[in-house]
C-alpha cells in the first residue's frame, strides 16, 4: 500500500548517549538521504556508509544505511542514519530532515506501516510491543514467541480448517436435497470440538500469562510493628520502606518488586491492621484491606511466632518474622503455610521467596509455550469459541446456511487477532501505544 508522506522519527530514547538513531521511512527516503549528506550516492542495500551529515549550519560525521523496499521493517524504503547521541544533535538533524521533505512520525506508525504492507501481522505487533515493555524473562520471552509468529500460526491454524469446513459446506447449500453422511457430519463435528478444545485451553492457560505480563500481587498484612517494611525491603533487597521502632510508622501502601524463576513478583506493604481512632491510621488501614481483597496471595506477618488472627480467603503464608532475636533457632516447617525468617539477616528469605513461586504459579508454567497475556486476544477467542460452541449446538437442529454463518463468524473473529479482518478503529487504537519512532 503507497503511503504519500514520508516519515521520520528518534528510534532510539532522547538523550545523552553514544549513538542516536533516527529513521526514515516512505518513497523519498533515499532522495532526502542523498539531499543531507549532500551526495548524489547510489546506496548498496544494507551496508553501512560513514558520512558528513550537514544541518543547521552544523555537521556530524555518522553511520547511514539504506534498505529499499520491500526488504525493510516496514516494506517502503527506509533509511537509518546513526549520529552521535545528544538530545540537541538527533534533534537539529530531525529538523533539517523536516525541511527536506519529511513528515514527523506518530506514535506507533513505522509498525502500523509494517502491518498495512504485510510485513507483521496485528498480534506480531503487540509482541514487539510487549517485548519492548518487558521486564521480566519470562514477559520477554512470551512476547518474542508473539513477535515471532506463533500466535498467528496458531489462528491461521484453525482459520484453514475452518475454511476447509466452509467450502464443503458451502458446495452443497445449492442443492437443498443432498443428505449429508454419517461419515461427513462426524468428521465435520470432530473438527469443530478439536477446535473448541484447544481454544478453551488457551483461554484457561491465559490466567497463568496474565501473571506472566502482570506480575504476581504479594500482600504483606499484619498488626503493627510485626517487620512488614523489612520483610519488603529483604525480599525487594531494596530500601523502598522506611523502617523504624516506632508502631505504625507504614501509614500508605509502599510497592516494590522482584523477579524470581523468571516472574515479576509485585510486593505491597499496608498499615498494620489493628483498631485505631487516628484518622490517617484508618485511610491506611483500610487501604491495606483492599490490598488484601486484590492479592494473588498473602503474607501474613507475625514476629511472635503465633498465627496471625487477620483472615483471608486467598493462598497465604504464615510468615514468622524476627528469628533472630531467638538465641538458638532452627528452621523447622510446621506445615506447608508456615515459615520463620528475619528480615534482619536474610535467614530464610530465599525459601519463603520459593515458597510463595510453589503457592502461585510452579510447575504451571513451560517457558517453552506461548500464553495468551493480552486481554483483546482473549476476547478474541473466547468470542469465537462461543460462536464454534453454537455451531456445535445447532448441528442437529438447524440448517447447514444457519450454522456456515455461525462458522464464518467465528472465522471473522479469529481474525481480529491477526488483523485479517482489518478493523480500523482497533488497528489505530493499538499503534497509537507505541512509543515514538518505532
Amino acid at each position: 500500500m503507497r503511503m504519500e508522506k514520508t516519515i521520520v522519527a528518534l528510534a532510539t530514547p532522547a538523550g545523552n548517549s553514544g549513538v542516536a538513531v533516527i529513521r526514515i521511512s516512505g518513497e523519498r527516503a533515499k532522495e532526502i538521504l542523498q539531499k543531507i549528506i549532500r551526495e548524489d550516492l547510489d546506496f548498496e542495500p544494507r551496508k553501512m556508509y560513514l558520512k558528513k551529515v550537514y544541518f543547521s549550519n552544523l555537521e556530524d560525521v555518522c553511520l547511514v544505511v539504506f534498505f529499499p523496499n520491500p526488504h525493510s521493517y516496514t516494506g517502503e524504503d527506509v533509511v537509518e542514519i546513526q549520529s552521535h547521541g545528544g538530545y540537541f544533535i538527533a534533534q537539529k538533524i530531525i529538523d533539517e530532515l523536516l525541511t527536506l521533505g519529511c513528515t514527523l512520525a506518530s506514535p506507533g506508525e513505522f509498525s502500523k506501516r509494517a502491518f498495512i504492507n504485510g510485513k507483521l501481522s496485528l498480534d506480531q505487533a503487540e509482541g514487539i510491543m510487549d517485548l519492548i515493555n518487558a521486564e521480566s524473562e519470562m514477559q520477554a520471552k512470551n512476547g518474542s514467541s508473539l513477535m515471532q509468529g506463533e500466535l498467528k500460526n496458531i489462528i491461521l491454524d484453525y482459520q484453514n480448517k475452518l475454511t476447509d469446513i466452509l467450502a464443503e459446506i458451502e458446495a452443497k447449500l445449492d442443492y437443498p436435497e443432498y443428505e449429508y453422511t454419517e461419515n461427513e457430519t462426524s468428521n465435520i463435528l470432530d473438527t469443530l470440538r478439536k477446535i473448541d478444545e484447544n481454544l478453551t485451553n488457551l483461554i484457561d492457560e491465559s490466567s497463568t500469562g496474565i501473571k506472566i505480563k502482570n506480575g504476581i500481587k504479594v500482600a504483606l498484612i499484619g498488626t503493627p510493628n510485626v517487620g512488614k517494611s523489612s520483610l519488603l525491603n529483604a525480599l525487594s533487597k531494596s530500601n523502598k520502606a522506611i523502617v523504624t521502632s516506632i508502631a505504625g510508622t507504614t501509614r500508605d501502601v509502599i510497592e516494590a518488586e522482584y523477579e524470581y524463576n523468571g516472574i515479576i513478583f509485585r510486593l505491597y506493604d499496608t498499615a498494620g491492621i489493628h483498631e485505631s481512632s487516628d484518622e490517617v491510621e484508618k485511610i491506611g488501614i483500610e487501604r491495606a484491606k483492599q490490598i488484601l481483597n486484590e492479592a494473588d496471595i498473602v503474607l501474613k506477618v507475625s514476629d511472635n511466632f503465633k498465627p496471625s488472627k487477620i483472615s483471608t480467603d486467598k493462598p497465604y503464608i504464615e510468615v514468622f518474622n524476627k528469628s533472630d532475636l531467638i538465641e538458638i533457632f532452627e528452621f523447622k516447617e510446621i506445615d506447608k503455610n508456615c515459615i520463620f525468617v528475619s528480615a534482619k539477616t536474610g535467614k530464610n528469605i530465599d525459601k519463603l521467596k520459593e515458597m510463595i513461586f510453589n503457592k502461585t504459579v510452579s510447575n504451571k508454567i513451560d517457558s517453552n509455550k506461548l500464553y495468551l497475556t493480552n486481554t483483546r486476544h482473549i476476547d478474541c477467542v473466547k468470542r469465537a469459541k462461543s460462536l464454534i460452541q453454537n455451531a456445535i449446538f445447532q448441528f442437529n437442529n438447524t440448517t447447514m446456511d444457519i450454522i456456515s454463518s455461525e462458522i464464518k463468524s467465528a472465522w471473522i473473529t479469529l481474525g481480529e487477532v491477526t488483523g485479517d479482518t482489518n478493523n480500523e478503529t482497533i488497528i489505530d487504537k493499538i499503534f497509537s501505544k507505541f512509543c515514538l519512532g518505532k
